[in-house]
């Protein structure tokens, strides 16, 4: 599989959680071999000088600190909207974003079409090693595939997949179907992996939220229509587990084929 030009863009407000995100795609980009585009967002086009200057001049001291160029955007417009669109402009593969706010970042993310790395502190390892990647009965989660068999490439990073304990039997029966299909794909892509299933009493969130923390995961999969309910219970408890966020619309030719 390989992927066309595309630049891994990292929002910027000149706090801490801006460096953090520029370390994480920084272990992106050395492992993939994709650019960083800085981004900062003004509400007026007053600011676009003085933010330009600023922005540089984060840009030469991420350069000094760890030798690696990016290129500064500025734009003006609504927060949530201007990532996104910014993404679709220069053809992004990835959102690396600091996380402050759960629900701040649910406005974010839902509709994009670029997934979103949400990080809260630098990364742990020198690379992704442990990844959990949760799946459901719904089919729409298997867009998820695509980023396992891109970072496996890259990262040679253990995947760990974990399954909802279902009881009812239609619902079981579609489970079946759909793991059927996820061993497939991977075996074909000769991706080594393991498959766990939740206990019966506990939800689904919780169980990927205790599951990675059970293993120390470098990061967590989450689809946008499970990543409120797992997000919010999360900050609770103070997980900071980088998570790529991916929505079902996720545009496919980002990494080619549709599984």
């Amino acid at each position: 599989m390989e992927l066309t030009d595309k630049s891994i863009i990292v929002p910027v407000d000149f706090t801490d959680n801006s460096e953090f995100a520029f370390q994480h795609a920084l272990q992106m980009s050395k492992y993939i071999k994709k650019n960083i585009s800085l981004l900062h967002i003004i509400k007026n086009d007053s600011e676009q000088p003085e933010s330009m200057a600023k922005l540089v001049e984060f840009e030469k001291k991420m350069h000094e600190k760890y030798g690696v160029e990016s290129y500064p955007i500025v734009r003006r417009g609504n927060i949530f909207k201007v990532i996104k669109a910014t993404a679709i402009e220069i053809n992004a593969l990835l959102i690396v974003m600091g996380l402050y706010s759960a629900k701040r970042a649910i406005k974010v993310i839902i509709g994009s079409n670029v997934p979103f790395y949400l990080v809260q502190a630098p990364p742990k390892n020198e690379k992704i090693v442990d990844i959990v990647v949760p799946f459901d009965i719904e089919e729409k989660s298997r867009i998820q595939l695509n980023w396992v068999v891109l970072l496996s490439k890259y990262f040679d990073s253990n995947i760990n997949i974990l399954k909802p304990f279902i009881s009812n039997n239609f619902k079981n029966e579609k489970m079946k179907k759909n793991m059927c299909f996820i061993r497939q794909i991977l075996d074909e892509k000769n991706i080594v992996f393991g498959i766990r299933t939740s206990k019966r009493e506990t939800k689904f969130n919780n169980a990927i939220y205790e599951f990675a923390n059970e293993i120390n995961a470098d990061t967590i999969f989450i689809m946008s229509y499970q990543f409120k309910e797992f997000i919010l219970k999360a900050s609770k408890f103070g997980m900071k587990v980088p998570v790529l966020c991916i929505n079902p619309a996720t545009n496919t030719t980002i990494l080619p084929g549709r599984y």
